[in-house]
């Protein structure tokens, strides 16, 4: 006997037989066992579902001499023939090939001729939406009012191009593409059966190159066993199917969660060796980062639709939310541009590269500069990363420059009906502004955040005043950053002149300003809400614990975090806490995180009082500068209020108006 291929020895005998489709497999033995049968049945899905053998096994139900049954017995010579295909009163008919109005003629002058052996005369019109509009017109009657003994069975995969009078003369069943899980299921056991080794990543491969159609699953699995020499192995398949396997996707995810640039380049250049398709690989990329999103937003919801639900929620613990929606849209971005790449593995290769570089909390450093002729030691030092600037930096840079070089504007009036002057800049940089904390004189005057937003203000280019003004009356609480702008205007460094001066206390506020400051938590010299910022948390990390308060007891330091940031906190966040806290107290310092109300006590809220502190002092002295006032009588000016920013809080490009 010649062989017979898979997708026709394992074809469905019984309704119990089919995989999948219970939705339609259901309402067909109600209807059956009910003896509530329709003349007209649509079936309508992708192609190798399995639309014309439920058509089939209807005729065998229908036609059955034990009677009519949902479970034929398949040995009478009605079952028989129609499973062999040769049962007179099964009539099927290709629409693709017989679109004529003639043959449909001919069809319906047939219809009303009796059986000749079964109990129904059934007509199984296959892609029936190929038919012409004259067919169909033709068809349309017979359809509707066919005879007693005939049963119309109508399979297409577009139903879309059917007209309406033809939908709604038939019962209409969809029928669902095969999910992965159910074809290596199916697979499986036709596989044991037919004493064929396999793996079971194979399998997963096969089931996703099916695309939802079982019959397809079938053919290739019989190609892979042609292929593999009476075996199934993953990596015979993967090179059959010109895609890569499951487990070089779990490489390409495992290089880039550990942050490992070669491992990463390396699996690129394996995986080209077998010229993919990178639009693929992108894809089975955003699926998998879906799942993980899900994994995390809903645990326990990830499925195990292409075989992979451990390593989705191994994934699911490892990454954080951001590196999962950042390697999302990275995957996202790269696959469409990989129709203007010129050059498709560049596309792809610089997809990863974007994910591994911009992941949150990787080293970003500076190209290296090109060494001239006296600044060799200024290139050298571009290898390390380059360190945050401090307070001290930008006034040294000041009083270097000769008084000659910094750039002298003169402000110019507008006719505009609302002017903002250009010396209203100068004023808000003199503008008496609250103290910073104890301590942000002496060490804390280096810390990274104040640094960086000192070295924005002092980006901008120096404004000088069109007359001289009278001296600011001394204020009791000057900031230590205004000691910094105000030395700049004069070219000196101011460093140790603000040493010298006391610096006033965390509680030293204009009773104006402040109803109510908390007291501090103090460890020794460091101040929790104060000295936050000079640990150096940055990221995700800082932002998290500065809305938490602290409590030290011994070694063992406690932070009280609200329910809403705390679920934010996952492992890797608490071990960059940890280091940074162990680089300032001590290699023995013990984490331990509670949920609560943290109070006012934590950095976040101190900083919002700080920039409150800090506005409203810039904004009196906008309001009360005699120049300022000046200008609003005589030109009818008005200050615009929102447009007032003090020192610290300026952007680098400051808007006037």
């Amino acid at each position: 006997m010649s062989y017979q291929v898979l997708a026709r020895k394992w074809r469905p005998r019984t309704f119990e037989d089919m995989v999948g489709q219970e939705h339609v497999l259901q309402a067909l033995i109600h209807a059956l066992e009910n003896q509530r049968l329709h003349h007209a049945y649509l079936f309508t899905g992708t192609r190798g579902v399995g639309k014309t053998t439920i058509g089939r096994l209807l005729a065998r139900c229908l036609n059955c001499e034990t009677g009519i049954t949902p479970r034929p017995c398949g040995t009478c010579s009605s079952c028989v023939e129609i499973q062999e295909g040769r049962f007179v009163d099964l009539i099927e008919i290709d629409a693709a090939s017989r679109t004529g109005v003639d043959d449909m003629r001919e069809l319906t002058d047939n219809v009303q001729y009796a059986p000749s052996r079964g109990r129904y005369k059934v007509y199984l019109i296959d892609e029936v939406h190929m038919l012409t509009n004259q067919s169909f017109n033709a068809f349309l009657k017979t359809l509707e009012e066919p005879p007693e003994h005939v049963k119309f069975l109508l399979a297409t995969t577009d139903p879309q191009k059917l007209p309406v009078t033809v939908l709604s003369r038939c019962l209409q069943f969809n029928l669902k593409r095969m999910t992965p899980e159910h074809v290596a299921g199916h697979l499986t056991n036709v596989l044991t059966a037919e004493n064929i080794p396999f793996e079971e990543p194979a399998l997963w491969l096969l089931a996703r190159a099916a695309d939802g159609s079982m019959r397809d699953a079938l053919s290739l699995t019989d190609q892979a066993i042609a292929f593999g020499n009476q075996k199934l192995s993953a990596s015979d398949v993967s090179s059959m199917l010109g895609t890569i396997d499951q487990r070089d996707i779990e490489r390409i995810v495992n290089a880039l969660v550990e942050r490992d640039g070669p491992s990463l380049l390396a699996e690129i250049s394996r995986i080209s060796d077998f010229a993919p398709d990178y639009s693929i690989i992108l894809a089975d990329l955003l699926s998998l980062f879906h799942r993980v999103t899900m994994e995390q937003v809903v645990p326990g919801s990830a499925d195990n639709a292409l075989g992979d639900a451990a390593q989705v929620q191994s994934l699911a613990r490892k990454l954080s939310a951001e590196d999962a929606q950042l390697f999302y849209q990275a995957a996202l971005i790269g696959r469409k541009d990989l129709a203007i790449t010129p050059d498709a593995r560049m596309g792809f290769e610089m997809t990863l590269l974007r994910m591994l570089a911009f992941r949150p909390g990787s080293d970003r450093r500076a190209p290296p500069a090109v060494s001239t002729e006296g600044s060799g030691a200024e290139g050298e030092s571009r290898d390390e990363p380059e360190p945050a600037p401090t307070a001290t930096q930008p006034s040294q840079a000041a009083s270097a420059l000769p008084a000659e070089t910094k750039p002298e504007l003169k402000p110019e009036p507008k006719p505009e009906p609302e002017l903002k002057p250009e010396p209203e800049l100068a004023q808000s940089e003199q503008a008496p502004v609250q103290a910073e904390p104890q301590g942000y004189a002496d060490a804390p005057i280096d810390d990274a955040w104040l640094a960086s937003l000192d070295a924005q203000a002092e980006s901008q280019p120096d404004y000088s005043e069109p007359e001289p003004e009278p001296e600011p009356e001394p204020v009791a609480n000057t900031t230590a950053s205004s000691g910094p702008e105000v030395a700049r205007a004069t070219g000196e460094a101011p460093q140790a002149e603000i040493a010298a001066e006391p610096a006033p206390t965390p509680t030293e506020v204009p009773a104006d300003q402040v109803e109510d400051v908390p007291a501090p938590v103090v460890d020794g010299e460091f101040v929790w809400e104060r000295d936050f910022r000079s640990l150096g948390i940055i990221g995700m990390p800082g932002n998290l614990a500065s809305h938490g308060a602290m409590s030290r007891a011994d070694d063992t330091i406690t932070l009280l975090i609200d329910e809403g940031h705390a679920r934010l906190l996952n492992d890797r966040h608490e071990e960059k806490i940890v280091a940074a806290l162990r680089n300032r107290f001590g290699d023995a310092i013990q984490l331990k995180i509670e949920q609560g109300d943290p109070g006012p006590n934590t950095p976040a809220a101190y900083e919002e009082r700080q920039r409150k502190i800090r506005q409203s002092a810039a904004e009196d002295s906008i309001r009360n500068d005699p120049f300022v006032r000046s200008i609003v009588e005589r030109f009818e000016a008005r200050v615009v209020e929102d447009s007032i920013k003090p020192i610290s809080d300026r952007p680098t490009q400051t808007s006037r108006r």
